[in-house]
Protein backbone atom coordinates (compact mmCIF):
# COMPACT_ATOMS: atom_id res chain seq x y z
CA UNK A 1 0.00 0.00 0.00
CA UNK A 2 1.83 3.26 -1.03
CA UNK A 3 1.78 5.88 1.76
CA UNK A 4 0.48 9.10 1.25
CA UNK A 5 2.05 11.99 3.24
CA UNK A 6 1.72 15.84 3.08
CA UNK A 7 4.81 17.24 1.18
CA UNK A 8 4.96 20.35 3.42
CA UNK A 9 5.56 17.44 6.95
CA UNK A 10 9.29 16.71 6.24
CA UNK A 11 9.84 20.82 6.44
CA UNK A 12 7.93 21.26 10.18
CA UNK A 13 9.50 20.74 13.37
CA UNK A 14 5.65 19.44 14.98
CA UNK A 15 6.96 19.30 18.80
CA UNK A 16 6.54 22.95 18.57
CA UNK A 17 2.68 22.40 17.78
CA UNK A 18 2.18 19.63 20.31
CA UNK A 19 3.72 21.53 23.02
CA UNK A 20 1.59 24.44 22.80
CA UNK A 21 -1.33 22.52 23.27
CA UNK A 22 -2.44 24.20 26.51
CA UNK A 23 -3.86 22.49 29.19
CA UNK A 24 -6.85 20.64 28.28
CA UNK A 25 -10.11 22.02 30.55
CA UNK A 26 -12.49 19.91 31.79
CA UNK A 27 -15.95 19.83 29.35
CA UNK A 28 -18.28 21.85 31.69
CA UNK A 29 -15.29 24.39 31.70
CA UNK A 30 -15.14 24.26 27.63
CA UNK A 31 -18.64 24.84 27.58
CA UNK A 32 -18.93 27.94 29.92
CA UNK A 33 -15.82 29.50 28.17
CA UNK A 34 -17.85 28.53 25.05
CA UNK A 35 -20.98 30.37 25.96
CA UNK A 36 -18.96 33.55 27.07
CA UNK A 37 -17.55 33.31 23.67
CA UNK A 38 -20.70 33.29 21.36
CA UNK A 39 -22.46 35.17 23.55
CA UNK A 40 -19.60 38.28 23.12
CA UNK A 41 -19.28 37.96 19.48
CA UNK A 42 -23.35 37.93 18.87
CA UNK A 43 -23.65 41.18 21.11
CA UNK A 44 -20.84 43.22 19.41
CA UNK A 45 -22.36 42.40 16.24
CA UNK A 46 -25.74 43.07 16.41
CA UNK A 47 -27.65 46.09 15.19
CA UNK A 48 -31.26 46.01 16.18
CA UNK A 49 -33.17 45.60 19.25
CA UNK A 50 -35.91 42.94 18.11
CA UNK A 51 -34.77 39.53 18.89
CA UNK A 52 -32.74 38.28 16.02
CA UNK A 53 -33.84 35.46 13.59
CA UNK A 54 -31.87 32.15 13.01
CA UNK A 55 -31.19 29.86 9.90
CA UNK A 56 -31.85 26.91 10.95
CA UNK A 57 -30.08 24.02 8.95
CA UNK A 58 -31.09 21.38 12.04
CA UNK A 59 -27.40 20.96 11.89
CA UNK A 60 -24.54 20.71 14.90
CA UNK A 61 -23.76 24.39 14.55
CA UNK A 62 -27.09 26.26 13.76
CA UNK A 63 -28.53 24.18 16.57
CA UNK A 64 -25.52 25.40 18.85
CA UNK A 65 -26.55 29.21 18.11
CA UNK A 66 -30.25 28.35 18.57
CA UNK A 67 -29.07 27.27 22.77
CA UNK A 68 -27.35 30.65 22.67
CA UNK A 69 -29.76 32.67 20.86
CA UNK A 70 -33.07 31.37 22.97
CA UNK A 71 -31.52 31.87 26.33
CA UNK A 72 -29.84 35.18 25.65
CA UNK A 73 -31.54 36.96 23.30
CA UNK A 74 -34.75 36.01 23.08
CA UNK A 75 -35.44 34.04 19.87
CA UNK A 76 -38.15 33.07 18.58
CA UNK A 77 -38.26 32.91 14.88
CA UNK A 78 -36.06 30.36 12.53
CA UNK A 79 -35.94 30.05 9.28
CA UNK A 80 -34.94 26.85 7.13
CA UNK A 81 -34.33 26.86 3.30
CA UNK A 82 -34.74 23.83 0.88
CA UNK A 83 -35.34 23.12 -2.59
CA UNK A 84 -37.44 20.00 -1.69
CA UNK A 85 -39.23 19.58 1.58
CA UNK A 86 -38.88 15.39 2.17
CA UNK A 87 -35.43 15.74 2.90
CA UNK A 88 -33.23 14.11 6.12
CA UNK A 89 -32.06 17.88 6.38
CA UNK A 90 -35.74 19.37 6.40
CA UNK A 91 -36.91 17.45 8.90
CA UNK A 92 -34.01 17.78 10.74
CA UNK A 93 -34.64 21.34 11.23
CA UNK A 94 -37.82 21.33 12.03
CA UNK A 95 -36.81 18.79 15.15
CA UNK A 96 -34.51 20.79 15.65
CA UNK A 97 -36.69 23.90 16.22
CA UNK A 98 -38.94 21.73 18.11
CA UNK A 99 -36.39 20.93 20.90
CA UNK A 100 -35.27 24.71 21.02
CA UNK A 101 -39.44 25.60 21.28
CA UNK A 102 -39.10 28.25 18.62
CA UNK A 103 -41.17 29.13 15.56
CA UNK A 104 -39.88 27.49 12.46
CA UNK A 105 -40.65 28.34 8.87
CA UNK A 106 -40.16 25.61 6.10
CA UNK A 107 -39.08 27.89 2.93
CA UNK A 108 -39.13 26.38 -0.01
CA UNK A 109 -37.21 28.08 -3.31
CA UNK A 110 -37.88 25.40 -6.49
CA UNK A 111 -35.28 24.78 -9.32
CA UNK A 112 -37.25 26.61 -11.80
CA UNK A 113 -36.97 29.46 -9.61
CA UNK A 114 -33.10 29.57 -9.06
CA UNK A 115 -32.88 29.17 -12.80
CA UNK A 116 -35.48 32.45 -13.35
CA UNK A 117 -33.23 34.49 -10.88
CA UNK A 118 -29.68 33.45 -12.05
CA UNK A 119 -29.00 37.34 -13.75
CA UNK A 120 -28.61 38.02 -9.96
CA UNK A 121 -25.17 36.50 -9.95
CA UNK A 122 -23.86 39.03 -12.26
CA UNK A 123 -21.21 40.92 -11.16
CA UNK A 124 -20.61 38.93 -8.35
CA UNK A 125 -17.76 37.42 -6.75
CA UNK A 126 -19.48 33.95 -7.43
CA UNK A 127 -17.15 31.04 -9.20
CA UNK A 128 -18.78 27.86 -8.60
CA UNK A 129 -22.28 26.09 -8.64
CA UNK A 130 -21.85 25.78 -4.72
CA UNK A 131 -21.56 29.80 -4.41
CA UNK A 132 -24.31 29.88 -7.14
CA UNK A 133 -26.55 28.01 -4.70
CA UNK A 134 -25.57 29.60 -1.80
CA UNK A 135 -26.38 33.40 -2.64
CA UNK A 136 -29.83 32.57 -4.22
CA UNK A 137 -31.12 30.22 -1.77
CA UNK A 138 -30.74 33.00 0.66
CA UNK A 139 -31.42 35.95 -0.87
CA UNK A 140 -34.92 34.49 -2.48
CA UNK A 141 -35.12 32.74 0.34
CA UNK A 142 -34.91 36.11 2.74
CA UNK A 143 -37.82 37.90 0.29
CA UNK A 144 -39.81 35.09 0.90
CA UNK A 145 -39.49 35.02 4.35
CA UNK A 146 -40.20 39.16 4.61
CA UNK A 147 -37.94 39.87 7.42
CA UNK A 148 -36.79 43.31 7.32
CA UNK A 149 -34.82 45.68 9.76
CA UNK A 150 -33.29 42.11 12.00
CA UNK A 151 -30.26 40.69 12.82
CA UNK A 152 -29.74 37.44 11.15
CA UNK A 153 -27.88 34.65 12.13
CA UNK A 154 -26.04 31.85 10.38
CA UNK A 155 -24.44 29.15 11.65
CA UNK A 156 -21.88 28.91 9.35
CA UNK A 157 -18.72 27.08 10.30
CA UNK A 158 -19.09 25.37 13.51
CA UNK A 159 -18.66 21.75 11.89
CA UNK A 160 -15.29 22.94 10.54
CA UNK A 161 -13.90 24.37 13.73
CA UNK A 162 -15.00 21.74 15.67
CA UNK A 163 -13.41 19.18 13.61
CA UNK A 164 -16.11 17.60 12.28
CA UNK A 165 -14.09 16.59 9.27
CA UNK A 166 -13.27 13.37 9.49
CA UNK A 167 -10.63 12.27 7.21
CA UNK A 168 -8.43 15.06 4.89
CA UNK A 169 -7.00 17.05 8.17
CA UNK A 170 -5.61 13.86 9.79
CA UNK A 171 -3.64 12.16 6.68
CA UNK A 172 -0.52 12.93 8.27
CA UNK A 173 -1.32 11.10 11.74
CA UNK A 174 0.49 8.03 11.55
CA UNK A 175 3.36 10.10 10.27
CA UNK A 176 3.52 12.41 13.38
CA UNK A 177 2.52 9.55 16.13
CA UNK A 178 6.14 7.58 14.54
CA UNK A 179 8.15 10.46 14.49
CA UNK A 180 7.72 11.93 17.80
CA UNK A 181 5.88 9.40 19.74
CA UNK A 182 2.79 10.51 20.87
CA UNK A 183 -0.73 9.24 21.26
CA UNK A 184 -2.99 9.63 18.19
CA UNK A 185 -4.78 12.18 19.95
CA UNK A 186 -1.88 14.13 20.24
CA UNK A 187 -1.05 13.73 16.25
CA UNK A 188 -4.43 14.38 15.20
CA UNK A 189 -4.30 17.96 17.48
CA UNK A 190 -1.30 18.55 15.88
CA UNK A 191 -2.96 17.93 12.11
CA UNK A 192 -5.50 20.14 13.28
CA UNK A 193 -3.40 23.14 14.22
CA UNK A 194 -1.71 22.99 11.44
CA UNK A 195 -4.85 22.80 9.08
CA UNK A 196 -6.19 25.85 10.71
CA UNK A 197 -2.73 28.09 11.00
CA UNK A 198 -2.89 27.03 7.12
CA UNK A 199 -6.73 28.43 6.35
CA UNK A 200 -5.98 31.88 8.47
CA UNK A 201 -2.89 32.59 6.69
CA UNK A 202 -3.47 35.34 4.27
CA UNK A 203 -0.82 34.59 2.25
CA UNK A 204 -2.16 30.90 1.54
CA UNK A 205 -4.72 31.05 -1.73
CA UNK A 206 -7.77 29.70 -1.18
CA UNK A 207 -11.17 29.50 -2.94
CA UNK A 208 -13.80 32.78 -2.40
CA UNK A 209 -15.91 30.37 0.19
CA UNK A 210 -19.60 31.51 0.21
CA UNK A 211 -19.72 33.45 3.84
CA UNK A 212 -19.46 36.42 1.91
CA UNK A 213 -22.59 35.76 -0.54
CA UNK A 214 -24.15 35.02 2.60
CA UNK A 215 -23.54 37.92 4.17
CA UNK A 216 -24.38 40.11 0.94
CA UNK A 217 -27.76 38.30 0.69
CA UNK A 218 -28.83 38.99 4.38
CA UNK A 219 -27.09 42.89 3.93
CA UNK A 220 -29.27 43.37 0.69
CA UNK A 221 -32.25 42.12 2.20
CA UNK A 222 -32.34 45.25 4.59
CA UNK A 223 -31.04 43.11 7.74
CA UNK A 224 -27.45 42.51 9.63
CA UNK A 225 -25.74 39.46 9.33
CA UNK A 226 -24.06 37.72 12.19
CA UNK A 227 -21.87 34.53 11.52
CA UNK A 228 -19.85 33.82 15.00
CA UNK A 229 -18.32 30.84 14.13
CA UNK A 230 -16.47 33.20 11.50
CA UNK A 231 -14.76 34.48 14.30
CA UNK A 232 -12.37 32.40 14.88
CA UNK A 233 -9.99 35.40 16.70
CA UNK A 234 -11.95 34.46 19.68
CA UNK A 235 -12.99 30.81 18.85
CA UNK A 236 -9.48 29.54 18.01
CA UNK A 237 -8.84 27.81 21.19
CA UNK A 238 -11.68 25.15 20.65
CA UNK A 239 -9.02 23.58 17.82
CA UNK A 240 -6.37 22.86 20.60
CA UNK A 241 -8.79 20.47 22.18
CA UNK A 242 -8.15 17.05 21.76
CA UNK A 243 -11.86 15.63 22.70
CA UNK A 244 -13.24 18.29 20.43
CA UNK A 245 -12.54 16.42 16.91
CA UNK A 246 -14.67 13.29 15.40
CA UNK A 247 -12.83 10.01 14.89
CA UNK A 248 -13.83 7.26 12.71
CA UNK A 249 -17.16 5.73 14.93
CA UNK A 250 -18.92 9.21 14.37
CA UNK A 251 -19.89 11.06 16.97
CA UNK A 252 -20.06 9.22 20.41
CA UNK A 253 -21.66 11.46 23.08
CA UNK A 254 -19.49 12.04 26.00
CA UNK A 255 -16.27 12.95 23.75
CA UNK A 256 -16.98 15.76 21.72
CA UNK A 257 -17.50 19.38 22.66
CA UNK A 258 -20.37 20.45 20.40
CA UNK A 259 -22.41 17.50 21.39
CA UNK A 260 -21.84 18.59 25.23
CA UNK A 261 -22.57 21.69 24.41
CA UNK A 262 -26.12 21.93 23.24
CA UNK A 263 -27.12 19.43 26.23
CA UNK A 264 -25.12 21.90 29.09
CA UNK A 265 -27.13 24.77 27.00
CA UNK A 266 -30.71 23.16 28.48
CA UNK A 267 -32.56 20.02 27.69
CA UNK A 268 -32.35 20.04 24.28
CA UNK A 269 -31.34 16.89 21.47
CA UNK A 270 -28.03 16.99 20.69
CA UNK A 271 -28.55 14.30 18.23
CA UNK A 272 -27.79 16.89 15.44
CA UNK A 273 -25.01 15.93 12.44
CA UNK A 274 -23.70 18.10 9.83
CA UNK A 275 -26.39 18.43 7.41
CA UNK A 276 -25.97 18.63 3.48
CA UNK A 277 -29.05 21.28 2.79
CA UNK A 278 -29.06 21.70 -0.87
CA UNK A 279 -26.59 19.41 -2.14
CA UNK A 280 -27.98 16.41 -1.13
CA UNK A 281 -31.71 17.85 -2.30
CA UNK A 282 -30.17 17.18 -6.13
CA UNK A 283 -30.95 20.70 -7.05
CA UNK A 284 -27.07 20.77 -7.16
CA UNK A 285 -26.70 17.96 -9.68
CA UNK A 286 -29.59 19.44 -11.63
CA UNK A 287 -27.93 22.83 -12.06
CA UNK A 288 -24.70 21.40 -13.08
CA UNK A 289 -26.51 19.65 -15.51
CA UNK A 290 -28.27 22.34 -16.84
CA UNK A 291 -25.55 25.24 -17.12
CA UNK A 292 -23.97 22.23 -19.02
CA UNK A 293 -26.47 22.01 -21.25
CA UNK A 294 -27.30 25.58 -21.66
CA UNK A 295 -23.93 27.25 -22.21
CA UNK A 296 -22.38 24.73 -24.23
CA UNK A 297 -19.39 24.24 -21.50
CA UNK A 298 -16.97 21.80 -20.64
CA UNK A 299 -17.78 22.33 -16.58
CA UNK A 300 -20.55 24.06 -15.23
CA UNK A 301 -18.02 26.25 -13.04
CA UNK A 302 -17.18 27.84 -16.86
CA UNK A 303 -21.00 28.51 -17.32
CA UNK A 304 -21.11 29.63 -14.03
CA UNK A 305 -18.20 32.94 -14.66
CA UNK A 306 -19.68 33.54 -18.17
CA UNK A 307 -22.67 34.57 -16.25
CA UNK A 308 -20.79 36.41 -13.71
CA UNK A 309 -19.06 38.60 -16.26
CA UNK A 310 -22.38 38.58 -18.18
CA UNK A 311 -24.00 42.28 -18.90
CA UNK A 312 -26.09 41.66 -21.07
CA UNK A 313 -29.63 39.77 -20.72
CA UNK A 314 -29.05 36.19 -19.99
CA UNK A 315 -30.56 33.37 -22.64
CA UNK A 316 -32.67 32.22 -19.84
Amino acid sequence: MKKVLSKKFEAIDWLEHINSIEVMPSIKDACVRYEKDLVSIISQNRKFKKPPVLMLSGGVDSMMLGTVLKKHFGLQQTFSFASVIDTHDAQQSQRSAKSLGVNNELIVITFDEIIANLNLIQGKNIDSVNSVLAYLMFYLGLKKAKVDSVDVLNGDGADTLLGSLKSFMYIDTPYIMKKYNVSKDVARTACKMRFYSLATNPNVKRGTGASHLIIEAIQENNCNAILPFKHKDKLEWVNRLLYSFANDRAYPKNKHLHKEFISYMGNYDNSQERTVMQIGTGIYEKLKDYLNSKYKTKTPNTAVKQIVSSTSTLPI
